[in-house]
């Protein structure tokens, strides 16, 4: 069910097409995450129910990768699994070389694929092929839009259906795309949340678009984004990673500290202990304070940094901490502002209170 903060957002307004009339279609629908497999279900449904439009649904998915510790265990995507409960035909494959098309497919459907789907397939294809892309392109194209829209502290985010591309990624024709500004974030949605909701809004999206014929030539652009963005860099949304969530202490504010908490989970700093042992500490709450607090408690400092692996630490830095009567930690960040922190986990340990876990860190002020 789509969250009240999503309904209430204008609707999204399809081209419509006359004088032509698709064939039934025989869509192959590539996928892999939880974001594709709403679209993936709702596909289905629309093939239950509406086989003059969808008259069959076959899924490509990339092969299972090992997990876990070892690497011994094997992970199957998630639209595997709801191919194979939805008893549709699968098929698993990490490239599209020596492979061709099922016999009558006549349309492409790739949503969080990340496999790039090749203009020999596309042309095999009478209709071509659909990307379905959660942010308002061309901003933020790359496989991680909506985690890097919330990094940056964005507002808004917003569905793109396009065309696939023959040649890069994410550069297709866009046929539909949320109504300016986009989606309202509201500022305590979590990552989960967007996902979940922007997941519902693209496979409506997604269906609609194939019920207006949308995946029909002449295909016309009504992006509206590209204009707002005329003359600026573009944004990019590449993948992110545990090393993304590394602590700057020289550029980070509060702010920034807790939009990575809140996108990644965690984030992480490298601290030299009293045994002259360097450590990885996991933050695992942050919540920003007023710059004009009172340091009231005990004040130390930590020695942090990424740099080597000597205990002078390159490139790193002593931070003044304080230490206060909950056993939380409050941080100096960049710009004048500050960071309390309750949770940490050290490496090989398990999670406790900030201060008693960061205290063979600290230092006393002025050592």
């Amino acid at each position: 069910m789509l969250h009240s903060w999503w309904k209430a957002s204008s609707p999204i307004r399809f081209r419509r097409c006359y004088g032509t009339r698709s064939d039934p279609l025989r869509i192959l629908f590539c996928g892999s995450d939880d974001f594709s497999c709403v679209s993936l279900s709702a596909l289905h449904r629309e093939h239950v129910r509406n086989r003059g439009l969808v008259e069959a649904l076959d899924v490509m998915v990339l092969p299972a990768k090992p997990t876990g510790r070892g690497l011994r265990r094997l992970r199957e995507v998630p639209c595997r699994n709801l191919a194979q409960k939805l008893g549709l035909t699968i098929h698993q494959r990490d490239t599209f070389r020596q492979w061709s098309l099922p016999p009558g497919t006549n349309l492409i459907v790739a949503v969080s694929f990340g496999l790039f789907v090749p203009s020999r397939i596309l042309a095999s294809a009478k209709y071509g092929g659909l990307n379905l892309h959660p942010s308002l392109l061309p901003d933020l194209r790359g496989p991680a839009p909506i985690h890097h829209a919330l990094l940056q502290g964005d507002t808004h985010v917003g569905i793109s259906l396009q065309t696939l591309d023959e040649k890069a990624f994410d550069h297709g024709v866009i046929l539909a795309q949320t109504p300016a500004p986009g989606l309202h974030i509201p500022p305590r949605a979590t990552l989960q949340d967007v996902l979940r909701d922007a997941a519902h809004q693209g496979a409506e999206m997604l269906v609609q678009g194939l019920r207006s014929g949308l995946h029909l030539p002449p295909y016309r652009d009504v992006g509206w984004r590209a204009a707002q963005l005329m003359g600026r860099e573009l944004r990019h949304a590449p993948k992110v990673t545990k090393s993304d969530g590394h602590v700057n202490w020289d550029t980070w504010t509060a702010d920034q500290f807790v939009r990575f908490i809140r996108v990644m989970g965690s984030v992480w700093i490298y601290a030299i202990n009293s045994k002259g042992e360097k450590k990885r500490i996991i933050f695992l709450d942050g919540e920003a304070v007023a710059a004009k607090t009172r340091w009231e408690g005990g004040i130390a400092t930590m020695m942090c940094g990424s740099e080597g692996d000597s205990q002078s630490m390159p490139g790193g830095n002593r931070i003044a901490v304080m230490i206060q009567e909950d056993n939380s930690c409050l941080f100096d960040m960049n710009n004048n502002t500050r960071i309390s922190v309750k949770r940490v986990r050290v490496e090989g340990r398990t999670e406790q209170l900030a201060a008693i876990g960061l205290g063979s860190f600290l230092m006393p002020a002025g050592a």
